[in-house]
């Protein structure tokens, strides 16, 4: 089973967030309740900047100064079979529009921070389902003006194990 979900925020840097899912044909997966990563409104600025989105939300990093507004982490809720384990990791990344995906993070059914690009196991999703939340660090290679947009681009890969 193979599912393709990309959400594309309005926003002053413009991110997607492609979710590529992958399940045996024993197992169902759901997903619902998607929501994008975006980092919402910048300042304009010179090229070399580095901004951390949390998935808490909150924008840290060396220019966080930089930061206006609108700023959300991304997440969606699993929902399976109860039965097996599940790995989750993040790839793909992609640079746009002057804009480099430094890392990934992600915090499964809240386990706490881990890197999504070294990829994790977590336990079983189960009928309630559990929130996976989504933070981005991004690092910008060229000078933004005013209504800049970019975007860099990853997949988030779901495997039953």
């Amino acid at each position: 089973m193979k599912q393709t979900f990309r959400l594309r925020p309005g926003q002053y840097l413009l991110f997607f967030l492609g979710m590529l899912v992958t399940a045996n044909i024993f197992a169902t997966v759901a997903f619902s309740s998607l929501v994008s990563p975006a980092f919402g409104d910048f300042l304009g600025g010179a090229s070399g900047r580095n901004f951390i989105l949390g998935t808490n939300g909150a924008i840290t990093g060396i220019n966080a100064g930089d930061y206006i507004s609108g700023a959300t982490a991304g997440s969606m809720l699993i929902t399976g079979n109860g039965t097996q384990s599940i790995s989750i990791q993040a790839t793909n990344l992609t640079a746009s529009g002057g804009v480099t995906i430094a890392g990934v993070t992600c915090n499964y059914d809240a386990g706490g921070d881990l890197d999504c690009v070294s990829g994790f196991v977590g336990s079983p999703p189960n009928a309630q389902g559990k929130t996976l939340l989504i933070g981005l660090e991004i690092n910008t290679t060229t000078t933004h003006g005013d209504n800049n947009t970019a975007s860099p681009g990853f997949d988030i890969v779901v495997n039953y194990i």
